[in-house]
């Protein structure tokens, strides 16, 4: 039997961001009407970008303490199923402080073009790492994952 080729989690999720960020930057270059932010943008941006380091950190942070894994690579590494702190708020919280990170860059950019690399980014992460984690979790940890799934969304 042929097995099929598939990038599910073998593109890491940083890869995947810094590809969407220059995705969105190209966009912008060649799109844009040249325009620059005001003062308050940027304020915005670093509210953005902090809140995003923030939420990755906590989620680092709080996987550290469990004992457990941060590699997304292979999720079956995971010794403990992570369900406290920022995780009752978020199946995915590194994931979501990625996005929020790229929010920071769309704003940064100022390019309402750009922000197409937004849902590109969540539909990337989500097909190629967060559904074949949630498989190899589901296999792992069994009812206590799915328990936890339809307690917790998926994002936010």
């Amino acid at each position: 039997m042929e097995k099929k080729f598939s990038l599910a989690l073998k593109v890491p999720p940083l890869i995947q961001l810094l590809v969407v960020g220059l995705v969105m930057w190209l966009v912008a270059r060649f799109l844009d009407t040249g325009e620059t932010y005001s003062t308050w943008q940027g304020l915005l941006l670093i509210l953005f970008l902090a809140a995003g380091l923030a939420i990755i950190c906590v989620a680092i942070i709080t996987m550290y303490k469990l004992d457990t894994t941060i590699d997304p690579r292979d999720p079956s590494k995971a010794s403990k199923l992570a369900t406290v702190g920022i995780f009752n708020c978020s199946r995915n919280p590194i994931y979501l402080g990625l996005f929020v990170i790229l929010v920071a860059r769309n704003i940064h950019l100022y390019s309402l073009y750009a922000s197409v690399g937004l849902p590109l980014f969540i539909w990337s992460v989500t097909k190629l790492q967060i559904i074949p984690e949630e498989q190899q979790m589901g296999a792992k940890f069994g009812i206590d994952y799915f328990s936890y799934c339809e307690k917790v969304r998926r994002w936010l």
